[in-house]
Order: structure tokens, then C-alpha cells, then sequence
């Protein structure tokens, strides 16, 4: 590997007045590669942006003594006492202008109308920085007319960041901005300048730029190896961040909006870390098989780089000849108490939650259980109701005990509980040998889950995790609940860029009528301003007058997409219970994806429909059970990026009326 040169005094001193202005006015970029159009590879300096002037390329020339020069050389002594002549810098600097003004004119997204002609929608200026050198000896150069006035500065203009960004200002630009360059612009020039910023599509197409928060987060350091590889310009951002998991162990919590590219930056920075440290041991967490898959494809890296599993796959590699097939609470009380939990207008699946509620929480005794706080569960409970949830959970409990002698007993909630225990009593292999462990849907990891992963983790190791509470189905766990001290450690996304503005919008408005949601532990809100989000049709929510009429809308809407050219693969018909797959089982022959919502975390899809939804509250007077059913749903349609169709029969549920304000409403009579 090539050893690169290391930085100069003036470099050092430039990157470090760089770093230190205001970052919603500044952006720079060391050494940008620019191919010029004879194909030779140029590195200026520095490449500066400000969103209220325009690009700034910047020579940095460490020279201590000038003593002449033209517009083509300039002739310095070194402080050995050699003459030395070099190029003008500032007409390198040019030089390194025109070629980058040239990728800049290849982007239309830069142009603007001005006058009836086009132009770049900002000016570009040379500035050379002399750090050794006074301001005195530089003006000598301009009346000379060796450099243009105000281009070069002095060590006078080096003293602080307030001196540099006056300088900056202080340009002979061509043009004044009339307003701020836009988030949207500003990206767009910092993928120009780093290329691998573009972020593609399926088919390897171009479909928009990393964001600076978003870059951010994938660059981050690995914090094992610190100690080992320091940055470039040794600086210490990252310090306040990298202590307080577990011994010296890093935590990252990327906090977002759906469709704000949590999964882009969980996948950009397995790559990136894979690619710099490639002796490191990274693993890749999920929740569910189908997002394992989509994230084992994308990230596209030999297992012994980066393992992607999902979560249960691990613990049964991890637990080996220990492993036993669970079973499911769920299955045993419909064999058991099916009448008696319709008596108490209760269900298998929620009081089997409930049962691995308790077991994540150690709520074994029942007089913990009964007094337990309860906030978030999603379906409200008299005393009467818990003690009938605790008695069967104590004759559930003993008939694991009699399983337990016959080889089994195990349930799919104990399953993490057993891996954590053999992680950290036998010793495992496993135990302690990754230096990052990132967690994609992680608001769905319980938190023995947590501590399933935070054992796989070398001591000064990092965890990076993504979540988003407004779409957490499975769990309600506070992160002190699952051992994790995050406060000072997230950083929060909030521009959905995945589904347009329309898409978007619809959806968030069942997360702001629902006190909820709304209250739900730091909820990030949407930024629909910041950015020029796509836009596209309308979401249509369709009335329907009976099954046969929902079931006829919907084949002929899948129908029509297909014959536009839409591939079936980026369809999705999304039910929120299981027992209405086989009903599109046909269509999922076809290619089209047919899937539960509790199995679609991370996946997203060119069109959604989202039928039967009549059947999504049936108690639509309890506040926590509406929450839980608008929770799934919003999910669901924040999975499709361009057309979204909704269908019911029936009347509209009352959950659902915020949806009318934003949605084309039909109905099929």
C-alpha cells in the first residue's frame, strides 16, 4: 500500500481553521481527485463551500521566504538558504477551477436562467493561503499585479476561523448569491466532488446523494482500532462519543424518520468500515429473514468480512447441539384457553406478548407482574385481566417445566435469554470477538436481545444501532430497559426521502392524531421543509362495498401497473394478518410480493396496497390497542416510495379518519 505524504504545517493549520467554521454555512473537502479532460488526476488543496458565496478551490504553500516572481513562477528561498522557483499557485489553483467548473457544468441540477442565458446557479473563486508569509510582502505582490487583489492571504488572515471566514467573504466573487444555496444543491456538490456519495438503485442507477448527516454517520471510526490507525490530521471529534457502553465499547444510536436512509447508512458503513480496516470482525443484526436477505445482497461482502444475520440464526449457530425447536406460546393457549381468553376479550397473540413482556422484564413474581407499569403495551388492562394473564402464565411456565424434562420447553422468547447464557457462563467462541455490531429495526430487539449482541462485542468495540420508535411492533422496551445509556450518543434523521412528499405526509398523519405515538420516547419528527422532496400521485384510500369489490380493485390496479412496465417484484400487498396471505397467494406466484406487516421492517417497494383494513381495529374504543393498529400501519405505508392504495369495506375505521385529508378517496359503488 502506497504511503501517503504527510500533511504540511499549512495544511494541518487550514484543516483545523476549516473544521472550525460555522458547518451550516461551510463544507470542505480535502485533496478532491479531479480528472481533467486530457485524463490526468489533479488534487487542489482544499475545496471550500459556502452556502453564501459559492466554491472556493485552495492552494495551501508553506514558502517562508519570496523573493520575486511573474504571473507563471514565483521564486522563494527555503530556510536553508536555496533559491527555489515554483508555479504561480494561484494560476494552479485556476487551473483546478476550470476542471472542477467543468464536472459542475456536466450536473443540470446546478444551472439556473440569468438573463436569458444558463449558468451555474453559484460562483467559483481561487484563494492561495501563505501562512508564513505577512500580509506586507503579499501586497507587494498584488501592486505588482502578480496576483489579483484579495486571492492571496497572509498569516495575518490564519490567526482564528473568524479571520479565515472573513477572508472568504472578502473574495472578489463575480456574483453575489440572492439567497443561501439549498440542501439539495449543496449535496449534489459535494457528491461532484466525492463521487462515491451517488446513491443507486437496484438496477445501479443514480437516484440521489448521501446527505452530510448521513455521511457523517457512515465515516465514523471504528472505535476498536483507534488506538491503532489515528486520523489523518489526528483530530478528536468523535472523543466525548466513545465511552460508556460496556467498558471502553462505542455506542451509536442513529435515530429516524422512515424512509430518512438509516439502512443506506447502516450498509454504507459496513462497506466503509470493511474497506478500512479489513482485519476487523464486523456483524450485521436484523430482526427478520426477508431484511437479512435484502441487507446480505446489498452489502454484498464475503461472510468473513461482515456476517449478516438475522437475529434467531444466529442463536441457533451460537447454541448448537444445545438448540431445541421452541414453541409458541401463542399455539399453546389457543390449545388450552382459547374459550377462556375470548371470555375476557383477550388473544393468543397478545397475551403471548405478554408472556415475553414479563420474561424480558423478570416479572416473574405475580405481585411484580400486577403492579408493573404498563405504558405502551397497546391494549389497556383492569386488575381482573392481569390476574387472569398471570395465572395462565404460571400454568405455562410449569408445562414448559414438564417439556424440559422431555427435551424441549423452550418458547421462541427464551431463546435469547439461553444464547446470552451461554455467551457469558460457558465462554463461546463467539463471546467478545466482534470489533462492530450494527443493528438495523433495533426498536423491535428486546433486551436480552441487546445483550446478546453487546456479549459478541470486543470490550472497546462499537455498537451501531438504527431504530425507529414509531415503527417498534413487536417491543415496548425504553433503551434504560435494555441496558443502554444513549443519551450524548444519537443523532437523528429527519427527511424521509424513501416515499414522496404525498406518500409521506398521509402517513404522518396518523402518528399526529395519536397522543400515542406522539408521546412515544423520543419520536423523530419529520423535516418536509429542508429538502425538495419527490412528489407524485395522490395515496387513494377506496371505499369498498364487499369482498369481492376490495379483491376486483385491487387485482386490476396490480394489473394495470404491470402492463405500465412496473416489475412485480417492486409490489407489495401487505396484510396485517396473516390468515389473509393465501387470499393473494396467487399473485405472490406472479412475483408480486405478498407479506404480514410485522415482516416487511426495512424492505421497500415501488407500489403498496394495503387491503382489509376494516379488520385492523376491533377495539376501536381502547386508545393503546388503536395506537398499536395505526402504529403497524404507518409502518406499512411508509414502505412504498411512489403509489400507495388503501382499501376497506365497509365503513372507515374511526382510526383512520386523519387519512382523509390527505389521501384521493373512491369507493367501488
Amino acid at each position: 500500500m502506497a504511503v501517503l505524504p504527510a500533511p504540511t504545517y499549512g495544511e494541518k493549520l487550514l484543516h483545523r481553521l476549516l473544521r472550525d467554521l460555522p458547518r451550516k454555512q461551510f463544507f470542505f473537502h480535502h485533496e478532491p481527485q479531479l480528472i481533467s479532460p486530457d485524463g490526468r488526476s489533479r488534487k487542489p488543496d482544499f475545496v471550500i463551500v459556502s452556502a453564501l458565496h459559492g466554491v472556493v478551490v485552495l492552494e495551501v504553500k508553506d514558502w517562508v521566504k519570496l523573493t520575486g516572481g511573474d504571473q507563471r513562477s514565483i521564486h522563494t528561498r527555503r530556510s536553508d538558504g536555496q533559491a527555489v522557483s515554483y508555479d504561480n499557485p494561484v494560476r494552479t489553483a485556476e487551473g483546478y477551477a476550470y476542471d472542477l467548473k467543468r464536472r459542475f457544468e456536466a450536473r443540470a441540477e446546478l444551472w439556473e436562467q440569468y438573463k436569458g442565458r444558463t449558468r451555474l446557479a453559484f460562483p467559483w473563486q481561487v484563494m492561495v493561503a501563505l501562512p508564513r508569509i505577512s500580509r506586507a510582502v503579499i501586497q507587494q505582490f498584488e501592486k505588482k499585479g502578480i496576483w489579483p487583489r484579495g486571492v492571496v492571504i497572509g498569516k495575518e488572515s490564519l490567526t482564528g476561523a473568524a479571520q479565515l471566514q472573513q477572508a472568504i467573504h472578502a473574495l472578489p466573487w463575480t456574483f453575489p448569491l440572492e439567497r443561501p444555496l439549498s440542501l439539495d444543491m449543496l449535496d449534489i456538490i459535494r457528491e461532484v466532488l466525492n463521487p462515491s456519495l451517488t446513491v443507486e438503485n437496484d438496477e445501479g442507477l443514480p437516484i440521489g446523494t448521501l446527505t452530510a448527516a448521513q455521511y457523517g454517520l457512515i465515516t465514523e471510526p471504528l472505535h476498536s482500532t483507534l488506538p491503532r490507525q489515528m486520523a489523518m490530521f489526528g483530530d478528536d471529534e468523535d472523543s466525548e462519543e466513545t465511552h460508556g457502553l460496556a467498558e471502553n465499547a462505542a455506542l451509536r444510536l442513529v435515530r429516524g424518520v422512515a424512509g430518512s436512509g438509516k439502512t443506506l447508512v447502516l450498509v454504507r458503513r459496513t462497506r466503509h468500515l470493511a474497506e478500512l480496516y479489513p482485519e476487523a470482525r464486523l456483524l450485521v443484526l436484523t430482526f427478520n429473514i426477508e431484511l437479512a436477505r435484502d441487507l446480505r445482497a446489498r452489502i454484498g461482502l464475503p461472510e468473513e468480512q461482515a456476517r449478516v444475520a438475522h437475529f434467531h440464526q444466529l442463536c441457533r449457530f451460537i447454541l448448537g447441539r444445545d438448540w431445541r425447536d421452541p414453541n409458541r406460546a401463542r399455539d399453546w393457549l389457543r390449545d388450552h384457553a382459547r374459550d377462556a381468553l375470548q371470555a375476557q376479550g383477550l388473544t393468543a397473540d397478545f397475551v403471548a406478548g405478554e408472556f415475553a413482556w414479563r420474561k424480558e422484564l423478570g416479572l416473574i413474581d405475580p405481585a411484580a407482574y400486577l403492579e408493573a407499569d404498563r405504558r405502551g403495551r397497546g391494549q389497556r388492562l383492569d386488575r381482573g385481566r392481569r390476574q387472569f394473564i398471570d395465572a395462565l402464565f404460571g400454568q405455562y411456565r410449569a408445562h414448559q417445566a414438564a417439556m424440559e424434562t422431555q427435551g424441549g420447553g423452550w418458547d421462541w422468547d427464551d431463546v435469547a435469554l439461553r444464547t446470552l447464557d451461554v455467551l457469558t457462563t460457558r465462554r463461546h467462541p463467539l463471546r467478545a470477538t466482534y470489533d462492530g455490531v450494527l443493528i438495523d429495526e433495533a426498536q423491535d430487539f428486546a433486551p436480552s436481545w441487546i445483550g446478546v449482541a453487546r456479549a459478541l462485542l470486543k470490550p472497546e468495540g462499537s455498537l451501531f444501532i438504527c431504530d425507529d420508535p414509531a415503527q417498534s411492533i413487536f417491543c415496548s422496551y425504553t433503551w434504560p430497559q435494555k441496558g443502554l445509556h444513549i443519551v450524548g450518543r444519537s443523532r437523528v434523521l429527519r427527511v424521509p426521502f424513501r416515499s414522496t412528499r404525498e406518500i409521506s405526509q398521509a402517513a404522518h398523519s396518523l402518528i399526529e392524531a395519536d397522543e400515542g405515538l406522539r408521546a412515544t420516547e423520543d419520536l423523530a419528527q419529520p423535516d418536509f421543509a429542508s429538502y425538495e422532496l419527490g412528489s407524485g400521485p395522490l395515496p387513494v384510500l377506496m371505499a369498498c362495498r364487499d369482498r369481492e369489490a376490495e379483491t376486483a380493485f385491487v387485482d386490476g390496479q396490480i394489473e394495470r401497473l404491470l402492463r405500465e412496465g412496473l416489475p412485480a417484484g417492486q409490489i407489495a400487498i401487505l396484510c396485517h394478518g396473516r390468515w389473509h396471505l393465501d387470499r393473494w397467494a396467487a399473485w405472490n406466484g406472479r412475483g408480486v410480493f405478498v407479506q404480514n406487516i410485522e415482516r416487511i421492517k426495512g424492505l421497500e417497494f415501488r407500489a403498496v396496497f394495503l387491503p382489509h383494513l376494516q379488520e385492523v381495529f376491533p377495539r376501536p374504543d381502547d386508545a393503546e390497542a388503536v395506537t398499536q393498529g395505526r402504529r403497524k400501519l404507518f409502518t406499512a405505508m411508509t414502505r412504498a416510495r411512489y403509489r400507495l392504495m388503501l382499501s376497506y369495506q365497509g365503513a372507515l375505521p374511526k382510526p383512520l379518519e386523519p387519512l382523509l385529508e390527505w389521501m384521493w378517496c373512491e369507493s367501488t359503488s
